[in-house]
């Protein structure tokens, strides 16, 4: 063969080396290491297993023939007793109970009854009490350990309590006798109320106070009763009483019969007796008056026709700036304080009449003059509540007098009030020539020989308006428009004789 230059011919593979025995020596060993590792670990897994379980049989061994912690019966803690101790003990509590228990039922020091055992016919199946006892003590000792641990830590943390007390008479008896307490020691609350309104009063209402009602948990008192009997605790058992408050108070009452506004005019020293007493006559008419919600109250129609058979008397009026002497003169002072009482209060003026010349005893445009039969004064109650109305004259020192109209309601609003404020808005100068009447009645002139008497002198006219003021807390919070009242100018007025003389 020839081969090219270079070239090697291909070379026969070299044989495997052999292992030496040295070296599988050493992998045995390794797997041997190997298994001995695991074999000690999982032995040590096994054994603190093993110890916990231990450490856990320890723990609830004391409990193999003893009750667990947490458990009640009747009161008594079975906790660490023998089966046979925990029987003896609610056995033996059972039968102490049931000779010499009583429990008193009282209400605040009067004792209403005494409880007996044989007086509420309560007994205790004892079979029962065996039944409740032996499911008891199997408590914390079924399952596992760590159920029965679970179970024994439940306990300890929410214990259980069990009562053996039952009642034969299915509690038709006891709840007799605490029916009849109940119906004592129930009632129902009693609102107040206004009793009386009494106008000549200072302060003119009587109102009745409230009076709390009462309500008694009965079951819960059952409940005690039983659980009671069941520990064997004798005693006593104050009930308590649940007060049940009135839908209206005193205070609620009160806060409809409020002070709204007060019109207060004074009374001249020049005023007469009479004209006085008829002032006092329409108010003891007046005085009492109840306004119901829309109620109008015409002034006319609540004092009478002024007359003697009325009570009124004869006294100076004034009429078209002239005095003369008429039945109930005085009473449009009367009218008029009611008149600014019910500007005040903020009531609704119907109908109302201004005097055609000033008055004494108030602001022109402050007035309200009244003619039975003609000229009224009418208000209306435009609150949601009834008003009360009181009306007198009061000395307020000696010989000095005022008339005071009152008006009570719901309140005007906290720190709410009304005033009046009146200004002269023109002057009407007088265009009248001097007039002359004559004196029929001879008050001041007889003869027509002498000379005219001035009964009237003359006086330039105005213009007066009126605004009522609402008040806060001592600001103004509004100004809203009531009236526009003429006074007209006059000349002068004198009267002349009537007759001739003779001889």
């Amino acid at each position: 063969m020839n081969f090219q230059q270079g070239y090697r011919p291909p070379q026969p593979a070299a044989p495997p080396k052999r292992r030496t025995g040295k070296g599988i020596k050493a992998l045995l060993t390794l797997v041997v290491l190997a298994v001995l590792a695991g074999a000690v670990y999982g032995g040590m897994q096994l054994w603190q297993q093993y110890q916990q379980q231990q450490a856990l049989a320890a723990e609830i061994a004391p409990y193999n023939q003893t009750f667990v912690p947490g458990l009640y019966v009747d009161g008594i803690s079975l906790g660490g007793l023998t089966a046979q101790q925990g029987i003896d003990a609610v056995v033996n509590q059972i039968t102490t109970r049931e000779s010499g228990w009583n429990l008193q039922l009282t209400y605040q020091n009067h004792l209403f009854y005494t409880l007996h055992y044989e007086d509420l016919d309560v007994s205790t199946d004892i079979g029962s009490v065996y039944a409740l006892l032996e499911g008891l003590y199997k408590k914390g000792k079924l399952g596992t350990l760590e159920e029965r641990k679970a179970e024994i830590d439940a306990l300890a943390a929410e214990p259980y309590h069990a009562f053996t007390t039952r009642s034969d008479m299915t509690d038709e008896r006891l709840d007799s006798i605490l029916s009849q307490i109940q119906q004592q020691l129930t009632s129902d609350p009693v609102d107040a109320y206004l009793a009386y309104f009494m106008p000549d009063y200072n302060d003119p209402f009587i109102i009745q106070e409230e009076v709390y009602g009462a309500t008694v948990d009965i079951a819960a008192i059952k409940q005690q009763i039983l659980e009671m009997a069941a520990e064997g605790k004798s005693g006593v058992l104050e009930i308590q009483t649940t007060p049940v408050p009135p839908a209206v108070t005193k205070a609620d009452v009160r806060s409809q019969v409020t002070l709204r506004s007060k019109g207060i005019t004074p009374v001249s020293s020049a005023s007469t007796e009479d004209r006085t007493s008829n002032i006092r006559t329409a108010f003891s008419r007046l005085s009492g008056t109840v306004l119901a919600p829309g109620e109008k109250l015409s002034f006319n129609k609540v004092t009478l026709d002024r007359t003697i058979k009325n009570g009124y008397k004869y006294a100076i009026e004034y009429e078209l700036g002239r005095e003369k002497m008429g039945i109930g003169g005085g009473v449009c002072q009367a009218s008029t304080t009611l008149y600014l009482a019910a500007l005040k209060s903020n009531l609704k003026i119907v109908k109302r009449t201004s005097h055609s010349d000033p008055v004494a005893y108030t602001t022109f445009g402050q007035d309200a003059t009244v003619v039975y039969g003609s000229l009224d004064l009418i208000i209306q109650n435009t609150t949601d509540s009834t008003l009360y109305i009181t009306a007198k004259v009061n000395e307020v020192k000696k010989n000095k007098y005022e008339c005071e109209v009152c008006i009570y309601g719901p309140s005007l609003g906290d720190g709410v009030s009304y005033e009046l404020r009146t200004e002269t808005v023109e002057i009407l100068p007088v265009t009248d020539a001097d007039k002359y009447e004559k004196d029929t009645a001879h008050d001041y002139v007889t003869y027509k020989d002498e000379a005219p008497y001035l009964v009237r002198k003359a006086r330039d006219g105005f213009i007066n308006e009126t605004y009522l003021q609402k008040w806060q807390n001592g600001d103004l919070i509004s100004e809203s428009f009531v009236s526009r009242d003429e006074c007209k100018a006059r000349g002068n007025l004198y009267l002349t004789g009537t007759l001739d003389r003779t001889d």
